[in-house]
């Protein structure tokens, strides 16, 4: 005699809806992420291609016809563009130095036998453990007394003090993953150890040196207190000169937006360039050692 049994969903169809609802989930959290990280920047760059009445227009115009009359207005503001222009050359060359020096430490910490390493590793790190305000004052002084006060030389080495320690510690990580065995091989086939590490280590450390290349320029070129309080007219940064369109009366909030639109351009343009090695260095993805 058949019995009248409810039959029960298979099991393999609910984890198929359990896995779909939480795929759907993941990306719902993402989306909501994103627009909340993205909105910003969609505010500042709407902002810089609205009139200038509309720019400050409440409720916001969500639908405007763009021009580009702020960017015009900019790129006649002569000191802006003197200040882009500084930064622009004093961090890439910080970049540059400070990853001639940081990078090759890093090797010779990971490789060697360093006396104290711990303590040179420790001592290398707290240059950032202070607040720049408390070191701020007795830079201004030496920086005087150098006559490195308002000079481009004098910012430089300043943006290569403040990223030393995180090229050292980082690529030393990277260098750490990178099998010995490497460059033994390439000392067998007769290589000397500069040419194994120029050959060897340093196209495997690739990602690691474009993560903390963009960190190190990313850190120079949003830096303010250092360049407020030592620079005056020669070296002035581009952060330093946004702030001419915030008066005491008034706020330009168009060329505001226009400027902090430019600021962000060589970031991202930079970011993009290097996105190839970005991913897998920002998640140490290197050679691990057997």
């Amino acid at each position: 005699m058949a019995t009248n049994e409810p039959t029960k969903p298979s099991r393999r169809f609910s984890q198929t809806t359990r896995e779909r609802l939480a795929s759907v989930g993941r990306h719902a959290v993402l989306l909501t992420w994103s627009f909340v990280v993205l909105f910003p920047l969609y505010w500042i760059v709407s902002m810089s291609l609205k009139p200038p009445r509309e720019a400050i227009s409440l409720p916001p115009d969500w639908i405007f016809l763009p021009t580009v009359y702020n960017y015009m207005q900019l790129a006649q503001e002569s000191s802006f563009i003197a200040a882009f222009a500084n930064s622009l050359v004093m961090v890439t060359a910080s970049v540059i130095i400070v990853l001639l020096i940081g990078v090759p430490a890093a090797y010779v910490l990971s490789r060697y036998d360093v006396p104290k390493q711990r303590d040179v590793l420790v001592w290398i790190l707290s240059s950032r453990m202070l607040p720049p305000i408390a070191v701020v004052i007795p830079f201004f002084v030496i920086f005087r007394a150098l006559n490195l006060y308002d000079t481009r030389m004098g910012m430089v080495f300043m943006y290569v003090t403040i990223n030393i320690s995180l090229v050292v510690w980082v690529m030393k990580a990277f260098f750490d993953g990178i099998p010995e065995s490497l460059e033994e091989a390439a000392k067998v086939d007769g290589a000397t150890q500069f040419q194994a590490f120029r050959r060897v280590v340093l196209p495997s450390a690739k990602p690691g040196i474009f993560s903390v290349a963009i960190i190190s320029f990313i850190f120079a070129w949003i830096e303010l207190l250092f360049s407020l309080v030592l620079t005056n007219n020669r070296a002035v940064t581009v952060s330093m000169q946004v702030y001419q369109f915030i008066g005491v009366r008034q706020i330009e909030w168009g060329l505001l937006a226009a400027a902090s639109t430019a600021i962000i351009v060589p970031v991202l343009v930079f970011v993009v360039a290097v996105n190839e090695y970005l991913a897998a260095g920002l998640s140490f993805g290197v050679v691990l050692k057997e």
